[in-house]
């Protein structure tokens, strides 16, 4: 008796892309007739992990869901073979039982092989039907390293991504959150940078926001770079200015990062009047340094990271790079943040000052400028 069109339409484009014969496999399928269409409705369990090996089956029509470990391992559809390698164990003569779990995904149709079909065949038509059965599970274990390099391709892709927008201790700790962790708030110390372009109000009122926005690119571009270059991180841009931060709670910090801190913001401020110079604008740019003990950690929502240092320090550090005087230049340091630069090989003579600039509230500070 024959197959009904839609199922011999199926087995027939099964056997000519796995079975080097099909002709063999269909002659014996049609002397035993051990093959039974069965029909499934949607969520009905097909096999269960631990059940006796019984068959393999051929979908014909509809979708079925591999489970392993309560996770899904994969669907097959039309056309797919799945099962198979419980009858290759039966053939090797291990005892068969099944490994995963599977059940319909909506209607499904399937044809059924049943598991002593290969018991009632002579030698060629075995080595022909063992030679199916491997190439089978050959293809499915190309679809697992083809899944493999693609699931490592987007964990890459979502490593770069994370490097977008965090780096160093950041990043951890934004890992961490991605993870469903929530990290202690750490206590460290630190040199606070603020930066900020000066007069840019007024020269960006009369230009064109895609000018602005190519200018502030490649002005930030500048201050990222050697920040990033000089061991320290940017915490965040803000419209047309920067806060980044250096740790220095340890005697090696504290040894070397001040000299790093301050060959970047010597390089930064270098950089940026030769780009306003060449592009001809009126601009300058202020730069804010202290040093204190902070509050590092993320102190956003349970659906918003939100990794950066707060305290008093912070505030500070806003403090000088806001600090107006005509006796100022264009870095602002804090004596804290001065000595620490003395004492990690800087010359005292490079800093100007103090200087005492009232700023917010009405409160004073001294300011060493450069």
């Amino acid at each position: 008796m024959g197959l009904p069109a839609v199922v011999e339409k199926k087995l027939s484009l099964f056997l000519e892309q796995f079975c080097p014969d099909p002709a063999v496999i269909r002659s014996a399928l049609e002397r035993t007739s051990l093959r039974t269409e069965l029909d499934f409705l949607p969520g009905e369990p097909i096999c269960k992990r631990g059940d006796r090996v019984q068959g393999c089956w051929l979908v014909i029509d509809g979708q079925v869901e591999v489970r392993a470990d309560d996770q899904i391992v994969a669907f097959r559809g039309p056309g797919e073979l799945f099962g198979e390698q419980g009858l290759v164990h039966v053939l090797s003569g291990k005892d068969g039982t099944r490994t995963a779990d599977v059940k319909a995904i909506g209607p499904v149709k399937l044809l059924c092989i049943d598991a002593s079909f290969q018991e009632r065949l002579n030698d060629h038509e075995k080595v022909v039907w063992t030679l199916t059965l491997a190439s089978v599970i050959n293809h499915k274990l190309e679809q697992a390293t083809d899944m493999r390099s693609e699931l490592r391709s987007l964990v890459a892709q979502h490593e770069l991504l994370l490097r977008r927008f965090s780096d160093g201790d950041a990043l951890g700790l934004v890992k961490m959150a991605t993870r469903g962790e929530r990290p202690a708030i750490q206590n460290r110390r630190a040199i606070i940078l603020f930066s900020d372009i000066a007069r840019f109000s007024v020269w960006s009122a009369s230009k064109s926001p895609s000018e602005v926005a190519a200018h502030l690119r490649d002005i930030a571009a500048i201050q990222i770079n050697a920040v990033c270059d000089s061991g320290g991180q940017i915490d965040k841009l803000m419209g047309d200015g920067a806060m980044a931060y250096w740790f220095v709670d340890s005697g090696d910090r504290e040894k070397c990062e001040p000299a790093a801190v301050l060959a970047c913001v010597l390089k930064v401020s270098s950089d940026c009047r030769a780009y306003f110079e060449k592009h001809g604008l009126p601009l300058g740019l202020r730069i804010g340094l202290h040093a204190g003990e902070v509050s590092f950690g993320d102190f956003g929502a349970e659906g918003r990271i939100a990794v950066t240092l707060l305290g008093a320090a912070v505030n500070t550090a806003a403090r000088y790079e806001q600090a107006k005087s005509p006796d100022l230049g264009e870095i602002r340091i804090s004596p804290t943040l001065r000595d620490l630069m003395v004492r990690s090989g800087a010359n005292p003579d490079t800093f100007r000052g103090p200087t005492k600039v009232e700023v917010k509230h009405g409160v004073e500070i001294d300011v060493y400028s450069i």
